[in-house]
């Protein structure tokens, strides 16, 4: 079961702050970027390790409507972890498709085949 607010790393939250000012794009967009970028790596398979310092966020929120199927895809990789620290480890782990970004059409090159 999901819960109902995530908290993610003050790393995550700087660089999804930084990267709304560049693309336009809320945080929780971006983070659904990112956690989409991290699961296509199997990032979980790596020991959980992101503090929760950051942002919070409503699970609706984050997630969308689609909330459900990333904790499906999100429990397949983990082994028995917490999902509100899954969550923001992959948020934290799929920060890296950012670099390089400097606005909408360079976030769009980087995905475009990645996630749909």
């Amino acid at each position: 079961m999901l819960p109902n607010r995530i908290r993610i790393s003050k790393k995550a939250t700087d660089t999804l702050a930084m990267m709304k000012g560049r693309t336009g794009l809320t945080p929780n967009i971006l983070a659904r970027l990112a956690i989409a970028n991290a699961l296509e790596s199997n990032s979980l398979k790596k020991k959980i390790s992101s503090s929760q310092d950051g942002q919070e966020f409503n699970t609706n929120t984050l997630l969308g409507d689609q909330a459900e199927t990333y904790a499906m895809l999100i429990r397949q990789q983990s082994d028995d972890t917490e999902i509100g620290k899954a969550v923001a480890q992959l948020v934290d782990d799929g920060i890296g498709l950012f670099s390089g970004v400097n606005n909408l059409s360079d976030l769009f090159v980087k995905c475009k085949g990645k996630v749909a």
